[in-house]
């Protein structure tokens, strides 16, 4: 089992590191013009890609809530010593 800090250190890098931020960027753009290109009936790719969009989204919040989350620990530590 991968320890809390390991996890947390790798979100961290995988969170600012350019070249995942360029996939993300990439992908959702692919989806955005799949869906801006499809024909109005065609509901099941519509819905494909907004899906893959929303799927790019909370990927992208749970890496940046993983790579918080040492911080926000520490932060609440302090209140409850205040």
């Amino acid at each position: 089992m991968i320890e809390k800090e390991e996890l947390w250190r790798a979100a961290k890098l995988i969170n600012g590191d350019h070249a995942v931020e360029e996939v993300f960027r990439r992908l959702e753009d692919r989806f955005v013009e799949d869906w801006k290109g499809s024909a109005p009936e065609n509901e099941q790719k519509r819905m494909e890609a907004y899906y893959m969009v929303r799927a790019i989204s909370a990927v992208k919040s749970e890496l940046t809530a993983l790579a918080s989350e040492p911080d926000i620990l520490h932060f609440n530590k302090r209140l409850r010593k205040a």
